[in-house]
């Protein structure tokens, strides 16, 4: 069992901290990375002159470095990102948001499962993907002071429907859909979240990787968002299509 965790977690850190290729000239559009991540490599680029000068144009060291350095610098992967914000309360200062929107502190994790660090060391991708694939099942928190989302999925005859308010409920949401292998989720993004249109795009692409590796999803995409209501109650509604 210990070997294939670690095998896993390798895995999983190995799609984010590739060996090195050729530098090349990146476009200038939002990817998604190996790892589910939204990226965009020439505005890194171009708006961090100081990776600039390290890397070049080097899609995979960019990368690297925002894994490593800029979600902690709080650097922008594209144009419009928007930092999800801690809970009040939370003790430790050292929450980071991952790659899918994902509330990690692996500091704290790290101090609090030693037997985790005893098989996997201390590098924060893979504290994280342990967390991905055992520790929330298990139970064990990601930062001080976690509250689980205690959003609940809304049955149709067409498919599912979730109302978000925050961060975690997205996730949650787009988890719920792929275990219960729902083909259809309408995403309602309340205003009062503070989840902006593309933020929640992102927010629902970053768990491709999670949901392909557990619960077999082979492809996810989103339409378009809408949005309607006025704006003290504004939603923005987008369909997530999931396929098996």
């Amino acid at each position: 069992m210990k070997n294939k965790l670690i095998k896993i977690c390798m895995a999983f850190a190995a799609a984010v901290f590739f060996c090195l290729i050729p530098s090349q000239k990146a476009e200038a559009a939002v990817k998604t990375m190996p790892d589910g991540g939204q990226f965009d490599p020439s505005f890194y680029a171009a708006t961090y002159d100081d990776v600039y000068k390290a890397f070049g144009m080097n899609e995979t060291l960019l990368y690297q470095h925002y894994l490593l350095c800029g979600i902690k610098e709080k650097r922008l992967p594209y144009a419009g990102y928007v930092y999800s914000t801690p809970p009040t309360g939370t003790a430790s200062g050292t929450v980071i948001t991952m790659p899918d929107g994902t509330l990690f502190d692996p500091v704290y994790y790290a101090n609090k499962n030693p037997d985790v660090v005893a098989a996997l060391g201390t590098l924060p991708m893979n504290l994280y993907a342990h967390y991905v694939y055992c520790g929330m099942a298990e139970g064990r928190l990601p930062y001080e002071g976690y509250k689980a989302s205690e959003l609940k999925l809304t049955f149709s005859t067409v498919g599912a429907i979730a109302d978000a308010y925050t961060t975690d409920d997205v996730i949650s949401a787009v988890r719920q859909a792929a275990k219960y292998r729902v083909t259809n989720l309408k995403l309602l993004d309340h205003w009062s979240s503070g989840i902006s249109a593309e933020t929640l795009i992102a927010l629902v692409n970053g768990q491709a990787g999670y949901v392909k590796t557990v619960y077999g999803v082979r492809s996810m995409t989103c339409s378009s968002p809408k949005m309607y209501g006025d704006i003290n109650n504004l939603t923005i509604e987008t369909t997530v299509t999931l396929k098996y």
